[in-house]
């Protein structure tokens, strides 16, 4: 029984030691969208992700599916990984939806998307949420990032403006 205990725990910490880092996919989040190196890196570190690992791995891996479309020439593959690339970002966040950092990559993928390809429901309410809870982010470099962003975006009203520059102060 103490042996299995022991594997047991072996193997627990062994697939958590294995788990792409987040703060070095948030890096290269910001790098891959013009560096087609950093998208390809990104992908490869989560190339084992699958739908048993966390939902901020899986949303990662949804978002590099679809800054990876971006550099394929053939339409139909392009329409395939944007396709499997939503799937990724939206059961992510089924599984934690009051996640901040995974509505923002949600948020910024849809503010870049063309708006023929479908995909901008949500950028309303993620960025509502992500204006109202801003504060409650402990990392403070992601608070920091994601207000850049908001506050650079056309889809800020002055009042969320407002708010988001009391954040910046805080």
């Amino acid at each position: 029984m103490t042996l299995l205990l022991l594997i047991t725990s072996f193997m627990m910490n062994f697939s958590v030691i294995n788990e792409p880092d987040v703060s070095e996919l948030r890096d290269l989040f910001y790098k891959a969208a013009v560096n087609k190196s950093s998208s390809q890196k990104m992908s490869k570190i989560l190339d084992k992700v699958d739908d048993k690992s966390t939902p901020i791995l899986l949303c990662y891996k949804g978002v590099s599916d679809m800054i990876q479309a971006k550099h394929v020439l053939n339409p139909i593959s392009k329409l395939s990984m944007f396709n499997s690339g939503k799937t990724l970002i939206e059961e992510a966040i089924k599984r934690d939806p009051d996640d901040l950092e995974m509505r923002f990559l949600r948020f910024s993928i849809q503010s870049n998307l063309p708006g023929f390809l479908g995909y901008r429901e949500d950028l309303s309410s993620d960025k509502l949420k992500l204006v109202n809870e801003i504060g409650s982010l402990e990392d403070e470099q992601l608070k920091r990032n994601i207000i850049e962003y908001l506050s650079s975006s056309k889809y800020c009203t002055e009042e969320e403006l407002k708010k988001l520059k009391k954040w910046m102060k805080a």
